[in-house]
């Protein structure tokens, strides 16, 4: 379905729209409406089916009448307590990955919860099955060197590190933890070959205009940038930097 002009009363629609149609209590929506909480009831008792088809019923409808270039962001509560997080156009906010698990295939999404720094582990019917966290100080660390705090990102006393860094990182439930590593590693192979098809697409005036305002660089700057380095946003950000 051919993408329309967002229009700011489609997204403050849509919060009503979810509250009629699904077991939402109340709906939050940020001024910008890009950013939803949806709070459920206590007595909606099994979450997944409706986290499901919330996700399939607002995917159609930021096709419709979403703005691709915007990032979305879903936050799902019962009871006050966090149960998911959906996010739209931003594929770094969860990783993809498929591996056996207790015998069975099965599709996860590590889904980031933001500035904890922790994951969820979700199967592909929405079913919460364990936790992915860093753990939260160096100094905790049985070998700190193994640490590369120049290459780390912080959020206050916590660090985001390297999924390839399987020192660094704690699973649960303890069932999950002799598949930690094949976990890991699924996750950098997934993030490694985003890198490699992220590119600018420059036929696309709108793309390259996007990329030129992330940059902070002209369109034409933009466009030698490309010539130089090629379309790949990881080898334009290096050729920048220099």
């Amino acid at each position: 379905m051919e993408n329309n002009i967002t229009s700011a009363n489609d997204m403050e629609a849509l919060g009503g729209l979810l509250k009629s149609t699904f077991s939402i209590e109340k709906v939050e929506v940020s001024p910008e409406n890009i950013n939803f909480n949806l709070h459920f009831d206590v007595s909606v008792i099994d979450m997944p089916p409706q986290v499901k088809a919330i996700h399939g019923y607002v995917k159609n409808y930021l096709i419709e009448r979403g703005d691709p270039k915007e990032e979305y962001q879903f936050k799902f509560y019962r009871d006050r307590k966090l149960i998911d997080v959906l996010h739209f156009n931003y594929p770094d906010a969860a990783h993809h990955i498929t591996i056996e698990l207790f015998g069975k295939m099965q599709n996860l999404r590590i889904q980031d919860l933001g500035h904890t720094g922790g994951y969820i582990i979700f199967n592909d019917d929405f079913e919460e099955l364990g936790w992915l966290y860093p753990v939260p100080e160096p100094p905790s660390v049985p070998d700190v060197s193994l640490l590369d705090l120049d290459g780390e990102d912080f959020y206050g006393d916590y660090v985001y590190p390297d999924f390839s860094n399987e020192a660094i990182w704690l699973i649960k439930p303890q069932e999950f933890k002799p598949y930690l590593t094949e976990i890991l590693g699924k996750i950098v192979e997934e993030i490694d070959s985003k890198a490699e098809t992220f590119e600018i697409d420059v036929n696309d005036p709108d793309d390259v205009a996007f990329w030129a305002e992330q940059f902070e660089i002209s369109e034409e700057e933009l466009r030698k940038a490309i010539l130089a380095a090629g379309k790949s946003i990881d080898d334009i950000t290096a050729y920048l930097q220099h």
